[in-house]
């Protein structure tokens, strides 16, 4: 059954035309070949090309096959196209070869097509010269940047670094902080210069851009989502806008997007109000289905009733859904972990902190926990007091294996993980100037992003607010010498010669910022953003004085947990599968 897909348009600006454009150029690939083929895919794009194109429209333009790429041999597959669809990466194209190798070995007369995505690299063409492949394969690209996932919500998907901010026409105000920020507004700056390009201002369809350096708020991942889809990615993982949920000893595959109605009402709520909601409506339909039995009611009424009756399998389904996130979260490993995170973002007990994170390994709980909260220490208190700091670190090696010394390497060499060597931490600083803590939040009626977090604030969110009201980024700049990278604050416009230019709006206004218009902000995360981000922008676009609405760009969607698994060695992370599947 085909994914169900919501209304890509319904939002500020469209974003159908990148879903569809992407279609096309997939399509193009495929037609590329006549007849029958076989498509190899790149096991980490598989996910969410299926929200680009469905079997059944693979299957018109001839793919009789889906395969993963591996090293394999092909065997008699019934045609003679193969194509590749992969990543940029120096893996896939040693992977490909031996293929290529093999199956030539095998006498097979197969014709290849090796399609890179986003772009072909010199890197790559440089592999195939050397396995001696070259004459073998048609080299091409997919030049796919943008995934939308949601009407509000783009992903380049990328498990690590940003490639490229797709072209949406100027974009007059660009605000950012980051050293990768900066390195975009650097790219946006020559692209505007290139032939053709449109370097006007105001002429596309975002009022503003924010760029946001995932360095600049590495706090907010490690801290547990208490949003209901950030709560279901947390210990169900999302994947390509899917659960699995475990039913009676079988899975149950939940698509989770604005297509559900009830869904959309439900995912950016705190968790704690989502039961209340959801038996709220489940009793309203019982209350008007016995209103139906006992009274006539006119056709129109009759016809509003089904159409509330067709929502009843999704309320079945979320409160399945929500009972399982339920028993997750209510057991005490996961309540110890929530209680932890609230005492080191208070900025109390480290102690503490640091012994219950060793009783966590006593118990061989997941290691990407531990490291959260390890990470977590780290950078709100200027590092792990140093007895701890090698205590923690011989005992994960003890429980865990001695190949996580690369783990804790790589998250050392990135400044998530250091030993404490005196100085003291900007982060009490920066919760006091931006209000990072809130008390007494109301998770059914709240009126701070701090819900989101069950009284934390993201970082990331209060300078997007910041950037949004009148006034601007003006009086951040106290609190951006506390945050690592530069900061710019910018108009795309041109000089007297037509010439792309950006200017300077430091302590300006911004134009359009004062209009009635209610404005456009695009919000690119580059290192990924979470769900509760997304939920508090979204609730920060409902505010009184947020004259403005938000679309989410980012280089990858993920939690605490998938940020840190990028750090480990991936022979590790694939030993760590095998060992849960054994």
């Amino acid at each position: 059954m085909a994914t169900p897909l919501p209304n890509f348009d319904e939002g500020s600006v469209p974003l159908a035309q990148i879903r569809d454009e992407a279609r096309k150029l997939l399509i193009d690939a495929l037609d590329s070949r006549r007849g029958k083929k076989v498509l190899v895919l790149d096991p980490k794009i598989s996910g969410f090309l299926g929200m680009l194109a469905e079997v059944p429209l693979l299957k018109e333009h001839g793919v009789e096959q889906l395969l993963h790429l591996g090293s394999e041999p092909f065997g008699d597959l019934g045609c003679r196209s193969v194509i590749y669809l992969v990543r940029s990466r120096i893996e896939n194209a040693q992977l490909i070869a031996q293929q290529v190798k093999a199956s030539n070995r095998q006498g097979a007369q197969l014709e290849y097509s090796v399609f890179f995505l986003p772009r072909r690299t010199i890197v790559c063409e440089k592999v195939f010269e050397e396995e001696g492949v070259t004459g073998d394969v048609i080299i091409g690209e997919y030049p796919l940047d943008f995934i939308p996932f949601d009407y509000d919500v783009l992903s380049l998907e990328q498990d690590t670094a940003c490639k490229e901010l797709a072209h949406l026409g100027t974009i007059p105000a660009v605000k950012g902080k980051g050293t990768a920020a900066a390195a975009v507004l650097d790219m946006l700056s020559r692209m505007r210069k290139e032939p053709g390009a449109d370097a006007g201002p105001g002429s596309g369809a975002i009022d503003m851009l924010v760029l946001l350096d995932r360095e600049v708020d590495c706090v907010t991942p490690l801290c547990t989502q208490l949003t209901y889809e950030g709560l279901a990615d947390e210990v169900l993982r999302i994947r390509n806008g899917c659960v699995q949920l475990d039913q009676g000893g079988s899975k149950t595959r939940i698509v989770l997007n604005s297509a559900d109605r009830v869904f959309r009402d439900l995912r950016d709520l705190s968790f704690a109000a989502v039961g209340p909601q959801l038996g709220a409506r489940a009793k309203m339909l019982q209350s008007d289905y016995k209103d139906t039995k006992a009274a006539e009611r006119s056709l129109s009424e009759l016809k509003e009733f089904a159409a509330q009756l067709k929502t009843l399998p999704h309320i079945t389904r979320h409160i399945n859904l929500a009972e399982q996130i339920s028993r997750q979260i209510g057991a005490q490993n996961f309540r110890d972990r929530v209680t932890v995170e609230q005492a080191v973002l208070d900025g109390h007990g480290t102690d503490a902190s640091c012994e219950a994170i060793e009783e966590m390994m006593y118990g061989e709980e997941e290691l990407m926990g531990v490291l959260r909260l390890m990470c977590l220490i780290s950078l709100t208190q200027g590092g792990v007091p140093k007895k701890q700091f090698d205590a923690l670190r011989k005992e994960v090696l003890h429980t865990y294996g001695h190949e996580h010394i690369l783990t804790l390497t790589s998250l050392q060499d990135a400044g998530l993980l250091r030993r404490q060597e005196g100085g003291k931490s900007s982060f009490g600083a920066l919760k006091r100037a931006l209000k990072l803590l809130v008390d007494d939040i109301d998770d059914k009626n709240p009126t701070d992003v701090a819900y989101t977090f069950s009284g934390y604030a993201p970082i990331s969110i209060r300078l997007v607010e910041a950037a949004v009201k009148a006034g601007g980024w003006g009086a951040l700049e106290e609190v951006f010498k506390l945050l690592p990278g530069p900061h710019f604050d910018v108009v795309q416009t041109t000089d007297e010669n037509g010439m792309p230019v950006e200017r300077s709006t430091r302590n300006k206004p911004v134009p359009g910022l004062d209009s009635k218009k209610r404005l456009v902000v695009l919000v690119m995360f580059i290192g990924g953003v979470t769900f509760a981000e997304i939920a508090a922008l979204r609730f920060l676009s409902t505010q009184p004085n947020v004259n403005c609405d938000f679309v989410v760009a980012t280089t990858k969607l993920i939690n605490g947990s998938t940020l840190l698994e990028s750090f480990v060695d991936e022979t590790v992370q694939q030993a760590m599968k095998q060992a849960k599947l054994e």
